[in-house]
């Protein structure tokens, strides 16, 4: 029995992270698990600890499992902040993890308990296409995830960016289901909140609701809304730390540049005055934001030249490139190390670091911006309020480009409200020092604030038309507009990422991942591709500030489509959203790490590194052009030398992995060459057929237990993925695995009784259709011998099977099931709801939404089952039938039913137990 109470949440947060809740964070705890639920705002001044909305989310999951969401899921439209609030969700995960003390030990079974052994998991969603579908494995698992609105919109939207087709539903699902969506800083993605609340009323059927909006913000703007907001007395008046935080004194002054070339030279002024000044030994960190990436670098390449040691931040940089430089950056924003520090540090960002960026600085010199943008920057400044305490108030410069403050165009980010800002900030600085502490800035005009565009009217229309995942309609609404507003018709990013090798064995075996990904917007990258001019990117999601055409092939750039596609040679014309684009590091495109088309530099090859933070397999390419490869110790083995070696490779290749074993390299690859000493394979790779030599790539080999071949991520659909796997599975075993796991899975999620009987009785059928005697012939590859010896038919192939194609192509298995459990009523007597029963069989590898792929058979068969001890019979050939004008009405019928994501949650949990049992029985051969 659960014994975990609202009192226990002080002794959690303290267990997690050291130290006591503030008293709001509390009181918030108190009310989620007091019956009052969330709120559909938290109101909070920045530097007052709003992500810690995370611990009191994770801890009423493990206090009261039956009422609150599986996943929560922090949005957040800065990528910086996604990986400092994943960081935290980590955080909290490893304490869980490891904790020993009661609170945490309850929290712990609590959440395992609720997903079938399973623990907490903690997955980012960011810009490009997230490799990592772990999250959407298992339906019943807790997860946290934070995630930009792109990736999770789309997904909503049954559109996932970067999602397969068929597995559109499952994603749709899982992401309008047993969600609470925590929607951080609101004033940036109003057009989201917006469709996420319509998303919201659209819940319809006898599922549980689970499904909660919470949006954060100082500012969120209406006043009717259920709104938690800091109490005076009992936050302030109690708790010193944050009355210090949120009483800090600051004060800043304008300056001004006559045009946007200037604003490096003026942000080195500004600088230099500070170094000089009387409170110069108490200044240790300047935080610089400007508007633009380019001007970002140019300022940075400006202070750096000059001398300073200076940092660059922005949205536009590897994961992996943005996490060592936030390293290295920590210390001199953290003001409880800031008296170690010898020097000024200076950190130049973009508006990458206004919201939830836990950066603290003594000085802030900004570009002007709307005000409510400034007042997220001033955030940063003096976070925790001990400078103010200390030393002073903490100031700020704010610069004013004036060819643009005194011109006609709208500023390209924030339209007129840069001018309205700039023009109120003028009347105060007439009056001296203007406060900008976190109580202060009011009264500044509405148009002074940035006008967020407005979403459409999501209609039934809409959702009618997306619901369709397969095929999709001629006629398809984009879902731009509803995650970003009607004026954003150009929300479109790639994801770049730099590898030295782009041939398919080099990227089969060493695929890309998100901590590689650079995301850009598509027209910036279109005009780097063909050497065109600079196209000037912000840190705003998916938005480009002009636009440019071209249609030739790029040399040394390739499309990679996902694990096990072929890639592709691309012209820029044929570039789309979402596509992840492999580049030459020779091309250049970074400095410091940021995003930078005028850079020649040869990029840095992340790929290994990149295996080894996604925490799977390990790699390691023995390329002699890689950095990497050149700085370790003795001559890597090659294929060059096998026909002269005398020694056998394996041989070779672990002394030399014996040889750099203390060699002092950076940690991942210490890590990558220590888990390769345990067990590894050695593939060689050939060049270009242009090119001579090759070299080897190592592959971690798991000892003791089998790798499965089957991914449940990379479950696609199609017939030879998920039934040509070797395990020699009969069909009544895997039917009744499917059952099971699909009946176990329903209970935990709190599913209605009938509702788990339909789903286990749909577990029990969704395969028969393989008792076709050409589909068995298929899985023993031909042989008429075996085929003649199977004493019941197979699921999944015998081992060693070669691939033949003996089922006619086109055909799908689970429409001959469909028949088969239609031809005899008897089967579906015990259903609740024998139309979910068959949609759900039909839709168990995501085809038929709403639409079944019917073909004519070229040579009909009578097919046959038993189940039961009644004998199923149907024909083959369904194309002169009613089933597919059958299954389109049923489909609809359904979603009117149990609602557009009820539906599509259901097919969800179908499906992921399916994946799970077929890579479970792959696993034990």
């Amino acid at each position: 029995m659960n014994s975990l109470t609202a009192g226990d949440f002080a002794r959690f947060f303290q267990d997690v992270h050291g130290c006591e809740p503030f008293p709001w964070q509390q009181r918030l705890a108190d009310l989620v698990l007091g019956g009052t639920g969330w709120p559909s705002v938290v109101d909070l001044p920045t530097g007052t600890g709003k992500t810690a909305l995370l611990d009191i989310a994770v801890f009423a999951l493990a206090a009261n499992p039956s009422e609150s969401p599986r996943r929560i899921v922090f949005v957040i439209d800065r990528r910086i902040v996604v990986d400092q609030v994943c960081k935290r969700a980590e955080k909290i995960l490893g304490r869980i993890q490891d904790g020993d003390t009661r609170v945490l030990g309850q929290v712990r079974r609590s959440i395992e308990e609720l997903g079938g052994g399973k623990p907490l998991g903690v997955a980012a969603l960011r810009g490009g296409i997230p490799i990592d579908g772990a999250w959407a494995h298992r339906p019943d698992q807790p997860w946290v995830l934070v995630s930009t609105v792109d990736q999770l919109g789309s997904r909503l939207l049954f559109r996932g960016y970067g999602v397969g087709q068929r597995m559109l539903p499952v994603h749709a699902g899982l992401a309008g289901n047993d969600c609470l969506v925590i929607l951080d800083e609101v004033h940036l993605s109003v057009p989201f909140a917006e469709t996420l609340g319509q998303i919201a009323r659209l819940s319809a059927g006898p599922l549980p609701k689970r499904f909660h909006i919470v949006k954060m913000s100082a500012t969120p703007g209406s006043e009717d809304e259920d709104t938690f907001r800091l109490d005076d007395k009992a936050d302030l008046q109690e708790c010193p730390e944050l009355r210090r935080r949120v009483l800090a004194k600051k004060q800043a002054k304008l300056d001004s540049v006559p045009k946007r070339d200037a604003l490096p030279a003026a942000v080195l002024r500004l600088v230099h005055s500070l170094s000089k000044s009387g409170t110069a030994s108490a200044v240790r960190s300047v935080g610089v934001v400007v508007n633009r990436v380019k001007g970002a670098r140019d300022a940075y390449r400006t202070l750096h030249e000059a001398g300073f040691r200076v940092h660059l931040i922005t949205g536009r940089m590897r994961p992996l490139d943005r996490v060592a430089e936030l390293d290295a950056i920590r210390s001199a924003v953290d003001p409880e190390r800031r008296e170690a520090l010898d020097e000024m540090t200076i950190v130049v960002a973009t508006q990458a670091i206004e919201v939830g960026a836990d950066f603290s600085f003594d000085a802030l010199i900004t570009e002007c911006a709307s005000i409510d943008s400034l007042r997220q920057r001033f955030g940063r400044l003096d976070r925790r309020g001990t400078y103010s305490e200390q030393i002073g108030p903490a100031e700020a410069w704010i610069l004013g480009v004036k060819s643009e403050l005194a011109g006609k165009r709208p500023d390209p980010i924030y339209g007129e409200s840069v001018k309205a800002t700039w023009k109120k900030l003028e009347r105060l600085d007439r009056e001296g020092p203007i406060d900008i502490g976190p109580q202060s800035l009011a009264g500044f005009p509405d148009e002074a604030t940035a006008q967020p565009p407005e979403a459409p009217l999501l209609l039934s229309t809409h959702m009618d038309a997306w619901v369709q995942t397969n095929p999709q309609p001629i006629v398809d609404p984009p879902i731009e507009w509803f995650l970003h507003g009607k004026q954003q018709d150009r929300i479109r990013e790639v994801a770049i990422v730099w590898r030295r090798d782009l041939t398919n064995r080099a990227l089969k075996l060493v695929p890309p991942r998100q901590a590689e990904f650079l995301p850009v917007p598509i027209d910036a990258a279109k005009s780097w591709l063909t050497e065109g001019p600079e196209i000037d990117v912000a840190d705003v999601q998916g938005l480009g500030l002009e636009e440019t055409e071209a249609d030739h092939l790029v040399g040394n750039c390739v499309r990679w489509k996902g694990i096990g596609e072929a890639i592709e040679v691309i012209a820029v014309a044929d570039i789309q959203p979402g596509d992840t684009l492999v580049v030459s590091p020779d091309r250049g495109g970074l400095s410091s790490g940021n995003w930078d088309p005028s850079s020649e530099a040869e990029v840095e090859d992340l790929g290994d590194e990149a295996q080894f933070e996604h925490r799977r397999r390990v790699t390691l390419r023995l390329d002699p052009e890689l950095a990497t490869i050149a700085k370790l110790m003795g001559t890597r083995p090659s294929p060059d030398e096998e026909t002269d070696a005398e020694r056998p490779l394996h041989d070779r290749v672990r002394e030399w992995l014996q040889l750099n074993e203390t060699n002092g390299q950076p940690e991942w690859l210490a890590g990558v060459l220590k888990r390769l000493r345990r067990g590894f394979d050695c593939t060689p790779v050939g060049r270009e057929p242009d090119e001579p030599g090759g070299y080897y790539i190592l592959t971690e080999r798991n000892r003791g237990t089998r790798t499965p071949v089957t991914d449940p991520s990379l479950m696609d659909g199609s017939d030879e993925a998920g039934s040509m796997t070797g395990a020699a599975v009969t069909l009544s075993r895997h039917l009744e695995g499917v059952a099971e796991r699909t009946r176990r899975t329903a209970e935990r999620l709190g599913l209605p009784r009938d509702i788990v009987d339909d789903l286990w009785l749909a577990g029990r059928l969704h395969d028969i259709g393989k008792a076709d005697r050409r589909f068995q012939a298929q899985l023993v590859g031909g042989n008429p011998v075996e085929l003649a010896m199977l004493k019941e038919p197979l699921a999944k192939s015998l081992p060693e099977a070669p691939k033949v194609f003996l089922y006619p192509r086109g055909m799908r298995h689970e429409l001959g099931s469909v028949a088969l459990v239609d031809s005899t009523p008897e089967v579906l007597a015990q259903a609740h709801d024998p139309e979910l029963v068959l949609h759900l069989i039909a839709t168990h590898h995501g085809w038929a939404r709403p639409l079944p792929p019917i073909i004519e058979d070229p040579d009909p068969q009578l097919v046959s089952y038993c189940v039961d001890g009644r004998y199923l019979e149907a024909h083959s050939d369904l194309s002169d039938g009613s089933l597919a004008l059958d299954m389109a009405e049923r489909f609809w019928r359904l979603v009117g039913r149990y609602g557009y994501y009820g539906l599509a949650w259901l097919e969800t949990i179908l499906r992921l137990a399916d994946h799970r049992q077929s890579a479970e029985e792959d696993g034990d051969r």
